[in-house]
């Protein structure tokens, strides 16, 4: 198994090394995507309405309650 660098240009993926492979091997690839600040929709991310502040507050006492209760057994 190895975690290899990639860039993805007119539809092919170019390794950033080489690989030591057979020819005509198969392989299977999981692609994980570099943080990219230009795809972020921060006007977007910075509005939060009043029901997600409620439901995230909600749903953090639930999970610092299981919490507490899971250090207490």
């Amino acid at each position: 198994m190895a975690s290899v660098e990639a860039q993805y240009e007119d539809g092919v993926l170019r390794l950033m090394m080489p690989l030591r492979l057979q020819p005509g091997e198969r392989v299977h690839i999981i692609v994980k995507r570099q943080p990219d600040a230009s795809r972020w929709d921060l006007k977007r991310l910075a509005c939060v309405s009043d029901e997600e502040r409620e439901l995230a507050a909600a749903g953090l006492h639930e999970w610092e309650q299981a919490v507490k209760d899971e250090d207490d057994h």
